[in-house]
């Protein structure tokens, strides 16, 4: 006779340490890495450095276990703000990492009364739209034509989705 034996137990989570910091140029190489290995049409480490060196642009990083592991950058206005670029490296994609950077934006532009956000994403990136439509962005137009599909075919194109979030809906 064979005896078994069940026993319930309590699920447990270990909390991860994570942190939102500024995005300086003394991490442009990590950025930069990130970046070429998260993106399909990736920005070069000069747009890269310029766009965190321009003072006007609000530039953070997200850290798991004092790791680098995404960036976003945007561009504030008046009462608008764009995001110019958000990366989050392969192996932390789908676990909620590119939401809690959108979000750490929104709250910290929201201190500065910005309202609307505003992004661009390319037509073919169906991870990334579901991401924002997920956080309520909307669809608000369309650019033809606008991106060259990848860096080894420049002559064909994509369309670019212009998408919108009023950020008091956060």
């Amino acid at each position: 006779m064979k005896l078994v034996i069940t026993t319930k137990t309590k699920l447990t989570t270990k909390p991860i340490s994570t942190s939102f910091k500024k995005l300086t140029l003394y991490e442009i190489d990590t950025a930069a890495q990130l970046e070429q290995e998260s993106s399909k049409n990736p920005w070069s480490k000069k747009q890269l450095s310029e766009s965190i060196s321009n003072p006007n642009n609000v530039c953070y990083m997200l850290e798991v276990k004092s790791k680098i592991i995404g960036f976003i950058i945007a561009m504030p206005s008046v009462d608008t703000a764009d995001i110019l670029n958000l990366a989050v490296h392969k192996d932390f994609k789908r676990k909620g990492y590119g939401s809690s950077l959108i979000e750490h934006l929104s709250m910290n532009l929201k201190k500065r009364h910005i309202k609307t956000l505003f992004l661009e994403v390319r037509q073919g990136n169906f991870a990334a739209i579901a991401l924002y439509l997920s956080l309520g962005f909307e669809e608000i137009s369309i650019r033809k034509n606008y991106y060259a599909k990848n860096s080894n075919q420049l002559s064909v194109k994509e369309d670019g989705i212009i998408m919108r979030l009023e950020i008091s809906t956060l």
